[in-house]
């Protein structure tokens, strides 16, 4: 039996190993979780950020409001699907950019975003208080995919993809009330979010579209309630 073949056989039982402990735990954590859904509320605040305001978070900032659900996989993994509504607008004079023959424009959106994320708290959260690894809050980061609903310049419906990111705190305000505050940033698949015009204005050969897509953020609260809790739960 060769050195190399010898290595080869420990590595693959380490990864094993490691496979059945992940297994373990996550079924432990299943087990440990006193609810499988959230259902809940958010309001917030939505921007833009393209060609008519390159720099300045919430500049123009609108109503948003949604709703959300949650799939309580782990304590530590979560996914989420969520509707918002919210209205985004820009105007090229507040930054005093010089666009090609001197054209200024502006544009006010109302859309829909529909997405789907993975979160993962940073802590055990979901757990009932006396249970081991009780938490009463955790930070978390999430990403995923989503949907643009709007209505472009000339009134035409469109649709684009987005990848939304970003983080938030959760709280367990009491028994299965959950509270948090959560920003997003949706980097599209468009630069004409804004306006047809406003599709790469200086005509840049080369110019990389994701660097210069249009964006949208929405900085939110929620509140939601735990529903259907786990059968067969060991404490």
């Amino acid at each position: 039996m060769t050195k190399t073949f010898v290595l080869d056989i420990k590595r693959i039982s380490f990864i094993l190993i490691a496979l059945l402990l992940s297994v373990s735990a996550m079924a432990q954590y299943r087990s440990l979780d006193q609810y499988r859904f959230e259902l809940g509320v958010t309001g917030g605040s939505s921007f833009y950020i393209g060609d008519a305001n390159p720099v300045r978070p919430f500049h123009r900032a609108e109503v948003a409001v949604g709703a959300l659900a949650r799939y309580n996989i782990t304590p530590r993994y979560t996914l989420k699907a969520a509707v918002t509504r919210g209205e985004v607008g820009g105007d090229t004079r507040d930054f005093g950019n010089k666009y090609p023959q001197d054209k200024q424009l502006s544009f006010h959106h109302s859309f829909w975003d529909m997405g789907l994320n993975i979160e993962f708290n940073f802590m055990d959260y979901g757990l009932p208080p006396y249970a081991h690894g009780y938490r009463w809050f955790s930070p978390y980061i999430f990403v995923g995919a989503g949907l643009t609903s709007f209505k472009d310049e000339y009134n035409n419906p469109r649709m684009e993809f987005n990848i939304p990111w970003g983080a938030g705190v959760k709280f367990k305000l009491w028994k299965r009330y959950n509270a948090g505050v959560e920003w997003s940033m949706h980097s599209l698949f468009t630069d004409d979010f804004d306006s047809a015009e406003l599709s790469n204005p200086y005509q840049f050969k080369g110019i990389s579209s994701i660097k210069n897509n249009d964006k949208y953020s929405i900085a939110r609260v929620f509140f939601s309630i735990d529903i259907f809790k786990r059968k067969h739960c060991r404490y």
